[in-house]
């Protein structure tokens, strides 16, 4: 029986997976794809389309939750058994030998939670689950340097002595090569679908202090189509082009949305749409290759570059009247014990997709720290890249551990016991609250 357990991040843009021992995970899209003309593409085969106009996309997760296993079983299939795009990667016989873990958005309905256990156990078969809401593995990553990452603080470096003088980090208690994971994280997991903000203490979700922001990665999206379709061309149908130019072209104001509202011809770039002669995607022109073509066909972008990503900041500018990121922080750090709230500042991780986003961490950190104590310190790990795949490699490094070995849910435990004792002893978030 392969002990080596398989990891599979299902988020609702990407699902990452593959084995525990491997350095990076294997990456399919999370969706179906419908061009003009009828013709459906699945996963990964959508970054083949050559017409992309009036591309529609549907995918299995619906406000969050996963809705639709009925898609997203196709989606696992052409994941999970299929070595000709994948480099070997399949399961075939072995599905019944094979340890998963995965998981699941914070705070599932239980309902479509008892759904998944169903699929996993009595349509593929696994030979054990392990599932938590994504925020919760990150306390596992490894706690040496061996993943890029930059810890920025909200204080130079002798102001950081002083503050962190006065108090004893909680995660240096112990020696750390003989911990499995960190004792106080602040988890703002910013992805897709929505932001969510979850303490973590000693490697359990503190549920009450759980707060979600309704505004990611496909809020992104629909922004940027209503501004570029009011100020440029009508771009309501174009998903996949609206979504390329938000990744290639936003970042994030460094100081503040009027700071780099000052200096926005100088930031501006001129993204030259597809052709679908010489381009399927488009491109941004680069100034030093000359002169654009006559036939050329380019939107101009100045200040919609830090407009789109300062809603997560000043949501009123969407005319969302809801709180920003660092409110929702706030927020949620208030909940939590007094105790706590300082050594929660000092710990801040984030992960998700959102994070790739240029200055995102810095311009976070310097806005909380204006939030806080003279005598805090804000300090906020952030990914130098590939911010999507900080969970999955929390999730893989989980999979060593003690704590997987015996939290895990076993098929015969299933077949015992059924799917609701998994959710009431197991899987689900109610003994929490």
């Amino acid at each position: 029986m392969p002990e080596t357990p398989l990891v599979i991040d299902n988020g609702s843009y990407e699902i990452k997976f593959g084995y525990t021992d491997l350095d990076k995970p294997f990456r399919a899209l999370n969706a179906l794809a419908k061009d003009k003309y009828g013709v459906s593409y699945l996963s990964n085969h959508i970054k083949n389309i050559k017409d992309i106009s009036s591309v529609t996309l549907q995918r299995p997760h619906e406000m969050g939750q996963l809705t639709s296993w009925e898609l997203q079983s196709c989606i696992w299939d052409y994941c999970l058994y299929n070595p000709d795009e994948f480099n070997g990667f399949d399961l075939g016989e072995t599905v019944k030998d094979t340890h998963l873990i995965t998981n699941e958005t914070c705070l599932t309905l239980p309902t479509l939670s008892k759904n998944m256990d169903q699929v996993l156990f009595e349509e593929y078969e696994f030979a054990s689950l392990y599932k938590a809401p994504s925020e919760a593995y990150i306390p596992f990553r490894s706690i040496d340097k061996t993943h890029k990452e930059s810890t920025i603080s909200g204080k130079d470096e002798e102001e950081e002595k002083e503050a962190n003088a006065s108090i004893i980090d909680k995660n240096m208690s112990i020696d750390e090569n003989s911990k499995e994971y960190r004792d106080f994280q602040l988890v703002v997991d910013s992805g897709y679908n929505c932001t969510w903000v979850c303490p973590v203490i000693k490697g359990i979700p503190y549920y009450k202090a759980v707060k979600k922001l309704d505004i990611g990665g496909r809020f992104l999206n629909g922004l940027l189509k209503e501004t570029l379709s009011f100020r440029h061309y009508n771009m309501m149908d174009e998903t996949l082009l609206v979504n390329n130019i938000k990744e290639k072209c936003v970042f994030m104001s460094p100081v503040s949305y009027f700071d780099s509202f000052k200096n926005k011809e100088k930031a501006s770039l001129h993204y030259v749409l597809p052709d679908f002669q010489t381009s399927f995607i488009g491109y941004i022109h680069d100034k030093r290759q000359g002169v654009l073509p006559s036939n050329a066909q380019t939107v101009t972008l100045k200040d919609e570059r830090f407009m789109i990503p300062e809603t997560f900041f000043h949501p009123e500018m969407a005319k969302l009247l809801k709180p920003g990121i660092v409110e929702t922080i706030l927020e949620s750090v208030s909940m939590l014990p007094k105790p706590l709230r300082q050594i929660m500042f000092g710990n801040i991780v984030c992960t998700g997709g959102n994070f790739n986003i240029p200055h995102f961490g810095t311009r976070l950190t310097n806005e909380l720290q204006g939030q806080l104590p003279t005598d805090w310190n804000c300090r906020v790990t952030v990914m130098k890249d590939d911010n999507e795949l900080t969970t999955w490699n929390a999730m893989s490094e989980f999979g060593t551990t003690d704590a997987y070995l015996s939290t895990r849910v076993t098929r015969e435990e299933y077949w015992e016991h059924g799917v609701e004792w998994c959710t009431k002893n197991r899987f689900g978030y109610q003994n929490w609250i």
